[in-house]
This record gives C-alpha cells, structure tokens and sequence, in this order.
C-alpha cells in the first residue's frame, strides 16, 4: 500500500487557485509580535530565566505572585521571586507599570 496525497493542494497553484490570504487565522496564530498593554490596568513582568517580558492584570498578576518574595535592595535587575507567565517556572523577574 503507498501513500500519496493526490488529493491535498499544492499552495503555488497547479490546478487551482493561488494561495489565499489568510486576514486574521495562522498568521495572527503564530506571530510574535509583542502585545500592546493597556495603560494603568496591567503590569509587566520580565523574567530572568526566559527574558520573555509578558503584559499581564492585576488580578493575573496577583495569582502569579502567591506566594512570592520581593527584594528591592538586595536584587536590583529582578527583585522579585515568583512564577514567569511565559515558562511557568519560580524564578526572578521585574515588575513595571504599563
């Protein structure tokens, strides 16, 4: 028994149409561009272990914060120990007001 995808399209035409544009479905999916943050209702964090800097609420922040240890003085670049909403890991991350 072969396997063929006789039945699946080409994307340069050869029997069809060209490929479509695609508004607003895998390209918005899969992009990386960074989120615009709401001003005054949410927070970044940057996290040390990633460097992925991520808007998140209040509310998202305060979840993400439990429990958590805050060291202004001692740590300078990442004061603050809780969990990255990019990785998921407890590691050291900033916090700034958007």
């Amino acid at each position: 028994m072969t396997t063929s995808f006789d039945r699946v399209r080409t994307r340069t035409g050869s029997g069809g149409p060209g490929p479509t544009v695609d508004a607003q479905g895998k390209a918005a999916l899969f992009s990386h561009s960074p989120v615009a943050p709401s001003w005054g209702r949410t927070l970044v964090v940057t996290c040390s272990a990633c460097h992925g800097s991520t808007c998140v609420s209040y509310l998202h922040a305060l979840t993400l914060a439990l429990p958590s240890l805050h060291l202004l003085v001692v740590r300078r670049d990442y004061p603050s120990w809780m969990r990255c909403p990019s990785c998921g890991r407890r590691t050291w991350v900033s916090l700034r007001f958007c």
